[in-house]
């Protein structure tokens, strides 16, 4: 049992990366610009931010998803800020040559891009109903498999965006002469689809 919540965890953790976001895309991106050695380091920053909101989610239960329904204008301010983010990077520039010591941390810039993301908030919440309803426990009676569930959850995130390395890897190789700019309006493109779905849905709903 123990070891189906670390499955359970795993598999939970990678059909929610599984769909492109800004994470992703700044892994091809790093990985086309550098190497993937590089942009593992988005995927471990990005795998801790998932085990921070899986853990909120965790802690909090239908707080989070009262919170965020009660707080609306919290929700519209999010929304602008990954507008924002996605209209920076369509701006961003190719810069060839740049100062090393001038670098963001790959490690933070992964961690950023998966924790501005309040859906997954939600969709963590319910995936914590799902687990106490089919074990019929939650994580807190079991030390262990507390443990073991949220490694599944970091390796869950690394090991999905360590995929998307492996196709910024394939996109490397068939175009060695992609153009980074282009790589920054995909992700600037992410962003701002998120923010206006994000943005419809307070709207409509």
């Amino acid at each position: 049992m123990i070891f189906a919540i670390f499955i359970f965890g795993l598999l939970s953790t990678i059909i929610g990366a599984l769909p492109p976001g800004a994470s992703n895309l700044a892994v091809i991106k790093t990985t086309v610009k550098e190497n993937i050695y590089q942009s593992m380091k988005i995927s471990y920053g990005a795998g801790v931010g998932e085990v921070l909101l899986a853990f909120i989610a965790f802690s909090s239960g239908m707080v989070v998803q009262d919170f965020f329904a009660m707080h609306i204008w919290l929700q519209f301010l999010i929304a602008g800020i990954l507008g924002i983010a996605g209209i920076y990077f369509i701006k961003t520039k190719q810069i060839e040559k740049r100062d090393k010591r001038k670098y963001s941390s790959k490690y933070v810039t992964g961690f950023a891009l998966s924790v501005i993301n309040p859906p997954v908030l939600i969709y963590w919440v319910l995936i914590f109903s799902v687990l106490r309803s089919s074990f019929g426990v939650g994580l807190e009676n079991y030390s262990l498999g507390f443990f073991l569930f949220f490694l599944g959850v970091f390796l869950g995130k690394v090991v999905t965006l360590y995929g998307y390395g492996k196709l910024g890897t394939r996109i490397q190789r068939k175009k060695p002469d992609t153009n980074a700019t282009s790589l920054n309006k995909m992700i600037g493109i992410v962003l701002i689809s998120l923010s206006l779905l994000q943005t419809v849905k307070l709207l409509l709903f």
